[in-house]
């Protein structure tokens, strides 16, 4: 109840205002509404979005050196939604329960890291990614005469000498937190010649359990006042990079091996940028706490599509042998990692294991 005070100030509550003095001044506030519990769905379905939004920064952070940073303003959003959309797609999992190994990798595939130059449209002639029998990830793309191939602005054009077309093949383990590049492949392209057909195997190895991005872009490199090769002149209006494939070669170990060696551990390793498996943990425990008091209360268990802490989706913890391959000692943190990365050579160290 609102109160008229001798002054004509009022105070209190009136319906869903409330009225206070505030220095000299009579403010009016909405009432205060009782926050509402989220319901178990809600609560995995956060979680679950958490999961995809910290895979989709470990990986831009991984794949930084390919689009180099020269991306369009919508992009992290974007690269959000697709992995967000690739672990709700999952057929495998149960939500709360499941990671982007879990996901449809087919959501990945064409992601385009800048929008206002896609290489599908700069990149007139489309490699074709398979993987042979062997492990090995095999690229196809037809040849084209002179720079037929090519859709390039004649700003770039004037500013650049020559074009290199570059394929990396990242192997990503999110279950036991580590990255390796396997394999990189530069293929230039001049304006004075065709180009030939390309079908090359990367070469490397595919570590166990990882899923595989195979990633294409196209640099534009200069003149330097020596007449020799010069530096990247691409732009943040034309800088095409993309994602053309990505598959998973082996089944990912099992979600409880790595929580406990991490735990055993101490704690994740200082620079690490991934979470997922965190969230993953907390929000089993919450399941499993809800489960207990539902059954303590004698009412009947509802399926909400968390699973048990107790349980992965390759069975019982301690089943699947875990083969770690990180240790803490001797991994880049992130922000290590980063400066090593440049604009030029080759910033990628093939067969080396990183912390996620």
């Amino acid at each position: 109840m609102a109160i008229l005070e001798r002054n004509g100030a009022l105070h209190g509550t009136a319906g869903t205002v409330v009225f206070r003095r505030f220095r000299n001044s009579t403010v009016v506030q909405g009432l205060p509404k009782r926050k509402k519990k989220q319901t178990p769905a809600s609560q995995a379905s956060a979680g679950e979005f958490g999961v995809a939004s910290t895979a989709a920064a470990a990986i831009r952070l991984v794949l930084r050196s390919v689009f180099r940073n020269r991306h369009d303003g919508a992009m992290v959003n974007r690269f959000n939604s697709a992995v967000y959309q690739s672990i709700l797609r999952s057929k495998t999992a149960l939500r709360g329960a499941r990671d982007l190994h879990d996901g449809d990798l087919s959501c990945l595939e064409g992601f385009e890291f800048n929008a206002n130059s896609p290489l599908r449209e700069a990149l007139r002639v489309r490699p074709t990614v398979s993987l042979t029998s062997g492990g090995k990830v095999r690229v196809q793309m037809d040849g084209w005469g002179k720079l037929s191939g090519l859709k390039i602005p004649s700003a770039v054009i004037e500013a650049a000498d020559s074009y290199r077309l570059r394929f990396l093949v990242t192997a990503l383990n999110f279950r036991s937190e580590f990255y390796e590049y396997v394999a990189v492949k530069d293929v230039t392209v001049t304006d004075w010649k065709d180009m030939e057909a390309l079908d090359f195997e990367m070469e490397g190895t595919i570590p166990e359990g990882c899923m595989v991005l195979v990633t294409a872009s196209l640099d534009c490199l200069g003149v330097s006042d020596t007449g020799a090769g010069g530096g990247l002149v691409n732009t943040p209006s034309f800088s095409p990079a993309a994602i053309l494939a990505a598959f998973r070669t082996t089944e990912p170990l099992s979600l409880q091996e790595p929580l406990k060696v991490r735990k055993e551990a101490g704690g994740r390793h200082p620079g690490l940028c991934y979470a997922g498996n965190e969230l993953l943990e907390k929000m089993a425990e919450v399941a499993q706490k809800r489960k207990a008091r539902e059954q303590r209360g004698g009412r009947r268990v509802r399926a909400d599509g968390i699973a048990g802490s107790g349980t992965g989706r390759n069975g019982p913890e301690g089943v699947v042998e875990n083969e770690r391959g990180v240790s803490p000692e001797g991994v880049l943190s992130a922000k290590e990692r980063l400066s090593t990365d440049g604009d030029e050579g080759t910033p990628f160290v093939l067969g080396k294991r990183f912390s996620l």
